[in-house]
């Protein structure tokens, strides 16, 4: 007679079995990974479309984003804040772009690599990119750019200035020669890609980009209206994007009309008014590497990674900070794979009687304090508080430091030379993850929490990749 798939199954023999039951599982995870939507990690809360007017639900070919400034002048790309981070991705795409959990993503490069021991940089271009006006990227048209930079006075000067000299290899790669070896000389490569189109202009004229949007747009302290580039493989969903500066003394009204699709908001004074709207998604963004970290003055390699284990993980920062986000790892909160807690050695406490440990006046470095010291006191430890007005990193005498600010501002020429001879080779892709493993080996610090920016995002847009 005819027998039910059940009692099919069970007639099987048990190799049988095993198989079809390992595939129809595959088959379960495929569906889960392909068909389900998996969540942003960086969202914090989910608003309901239901909430969302309708017509900004039928709106579908223009996003509105709200910028704190729009631009002084014709050349956006001088300046470093909101704006230009949403041109440097919608319009004047870089060589190479880090995401928030510092993975890389090759734009108009195709590979990167630091060779004699971080002092060079050889750069192969992906000629397949074109700008705005069809005109193909190529290595003399990225010299170009970067040339411009180096002559003009901009937020990047500095950082262009250890730059010896860029050199053409042959069609496709070029040679990126520094003065020395620097931790932040990965940031040239992070630099917009321009393309002077009209040199004759005698006021000048705003430059192309790669991106997926031109701009069509681009006037004093006005909205800056960005269309399609049509010459780029990015098909992105809206025919238009409008940057509009908005006025946070109106926020109320501002998320009522929803007539601003995306704006920054301040956690503290904006966040309890966008839960009662109920019409934005949040999200929750590292800001620029800075933070918490506690320094270490100990010579010994196990005191050291005895008392990270005592800062270590959410308890501890949810009981001292009520700003930012726990970071399990140095050089990103949102790093993926190892990180410096599950990198570091298993230490030990012996023979440690008392410690002096600095901070700064404010209350989360008292907070931070205090927990440590109650921490180690229940081991027997002392510790002996020294108050500091601190304004930026400082060399010390005391055991512990507390400090707040960018990680790289701790690191010193040693620390620099001695990671690039171990990297004397390093793609770009592979840079952070060996930097935080090095940072972990040498336990220099250990990371308390990221400073963080929060987004709102009406519920029913697309947010193109601002969130990867």
């Amino acid at each position: 007679g005819e027998y039910s798939p059940f009692l099919l199954y069970i007639k099987m023999d048990k190799k049988k079995r095993i198989g079809l039951t390992i595939i129809f599982i595959c088959i379960v995870c495929m569906v889960i990974y392909f068909v389900m939507p998996s969540k942003n990690k960086y969202l914090i809360y989910e608003g309901s479309a239901q909430n969302v007017h309708e017509n900004k639900r039928k709106e579908n070919d223009i996003f509105y984003i709200g910028v704190s400034q729009t631009t002084d002048g014709i050349h956006p790309y001088k300046q470093d804040n909101e704006t230009m981070d949403i041109l440097l991705d919608l319009v004047y795409e870089p060589l190479a772009y880090f995401k928030e959990d510092t993975s890389i993503k090759y734009i108009n490069a195709e590979n990167i690599t630091f060779e004699k021991e971080g002092k060079e940089a050889k750069v192969k271009i992906n000629t397949d990119k074109v700008f705005s006006d069809k005109t193909a990227l190529t290595v003399d048209l990225v010299m170009e750019s970067y040339q411009w930079f180096r002559e003009q006075d901009t937020v990047h000067s500095k950082l262009l200035a250890n730059i010896k000299d860029i050199k053409k290899i042959d069609n496709q790669n070029l040679l990126f020669i520094f003065k020395q070896a620097d931790f932040e000389n990965i940031k040239v490569f992070t630099l917009p890609i321009i393309y002077q189109q009209d040199k004759q202009s005698y006021y000048g004229t705003t430059f192309l980009g790669t991106g997926a949007y031109k701009i069509v747009q681009l006037k004093n302290q006005e909205d800056i209206i960005l269309e399609r580039n049509t010459e780029s493989k990015r098909h992105e969903k809206y025919e238009k994007i409008i940057l509009k500066y908005i006025d946070y003394n109106e926020i109320n009204s501002i998320i009522k009309n929803q007539k601003i699709d995306m704006f920054v908001i301040n956690k503290d004074e904006h966040f309890d008014k966008i839960k009662e709207s109920r019409a934005y998604d949040v999200y929750e963004l590292e800001n620029k590497q800075k933070g918490f970290y506690l320094v270490y003055n100990i010579k010994e390699e196990k005191t050291r990674s005895a008392i990270a284990k005592v800062v270590e993980g959410q308890e501890f920062f949810d009981i001292t900070q009520e700003k930012g986000v726990y970071s399990s790892g140095i050089v990103s909160a949102y790093k993926d794979g190892d990180n410096y807690y599950s990198l570091i050695k298993s230490g030990s406490l012996e023979g440690l009687k008392s410690l002096k440990i600095r901070h700064d006046y404010d209350g989360t470095s008292l907070s931070i304090f205090q927990n440590i010291a109650k921490k180690l006191n229940q081991k027997g430890i002392k510790c002996q508080e020294v108050k500091v007005a601190l304004d930026g990193y400082q060399s010390f005498k005391e055991d512990l430091y507390i400090y707040q600010g960018n990680y790289n501002r701790v690191l010193t020429a040693d620390n620099i030379k001695e990671f690039y001879k171990i990297n004397s080779e390093l793609s770009l892709d592979q840079f952070y993850n060996q930097l935080e493993e090095y940072l972990a080996n040498e336990n220099i610090m250990s990371p308390l929490s990221k400073e963080t920016r929060w987004i709102a995002c009406l519920t029913t847009k697309d947010t193109l990749d601002f969130f990867e």
